[in-house]
């Protein structure tokens, strides 16, 4: 039963991944979400559902667009992978933490809860990675769909109301510690999308999990930015884009925050 589950929510991150590149695409280059059929991005040519069957398509058309024969970008199987990949493992995660939920509602919701915050990290890693842009269209709705769920949670007593206040406040202290870096730096260390992009990331892993989201964001980036530069990919003072080390850390601090935390406090006092 549990290997059927698997391969159920693999196929459902599948399907949600493609729909997911849909999204990344439309938030930025302009259309509807929800309207409009799926078109080739580079000759416009209207895509039949043969053409839209998540990982298939993209094999059996050799990775190459049935009408204009130009490349179709390796970001739409990804996408469609890594989704699916993190689809099972949020069940598997949500699985093993359900047992300790009282409440029917809080354990259908909590699930509902974690695809969607999976979903749109992903939405924002691949719009600032391939655009450099965090959209509001995402960001905020975002914003207020967790702040909704978690007032939920509290109305039925799944969470405390300190709990909820010290998340929310975390969030404004780290969103303004960004914003403060946006602001001196002339958006030139990181842009504003980053700001509320900081918030949502706190909001959802809450506190004390957000030091360990921020500390793995900010040592991935640098990281990263050290080994552009000396591949000679970045010259010194170019930008990297800074969502997509924000939503690694935001992953790692959700699934395996109070893990890393409680091991490393185990280590300081021992």
């Amino acid at each position: 039963m549990l290997y059927l589950l698997i391969i159920l929510f693999f196929a459902l991150g599948l399907a949600v991944g493609s729909f997911l590149n849909v999204v990344a695409y439309r938030t930025v280059h302009g259309g509807s979400v929800f309207l409009g059929s799926s078109v080739c991005p580079r000759c416009k040519h209207k895509l039949t559902p043969l053409d839209l069957i998540p990982i298939v398509s993209f094999l059996l058309l050799a990775g190459k667009c049935r009408y204009c024969g130009k490349k179709i970008s390796l970001q739409y199987p990804l996408v469609e992978v890594t989704t699916g990949i993190l689809f099972v493992f949020t069940f598997l995660y949500w699985l093993n933490t359900a047992y300790s939920i009282q409440h029917t509602l809080f354990v259908l919701t909590s699930l509902i809860y974690l695809l969607f915050v999976v979903s749109v990290l992903i939405v924002l890693f691949v719009t600032d990675i391939l655009d450099g842009v965090l959209p509001n269209s995402v960001v905020l709705p975002a914003i207020a769909f967790v702040l909704i769920l978690k007032s939920i949670f509290l109305v039925n007593g799944d969470i405390t109301l300190s709990s909820l206040i010290i998340d929310v406040a975390a969030a404004i202290v780290v969103a303004s510690a960004f914003f403060t870096i946006v602001y001196f730096s002339n958006e030139k260390a990181m842009g504003g999308g980053d700001v509320k992009l900081a918030f949502l990331v706190s909001l959802v892993v809450g506190w004390p999990a957000t030091i360990l989201a921020l500390f793995v964001s900010f040592l991935t980036g640098a990281f990263v930015a050290v080994m552009l530069i000396l591949l000679g990919k970045k010259r010194f003072g170019q930008t990297v884009p800074f969502g997509p080390f924000l939503v690694i850390g935001a992953f790692l601090a959700l699934f395996w925050g109070r893990e890393i935390i409680e091991i490393y406090l185990r280590f300081l006092y021992t």
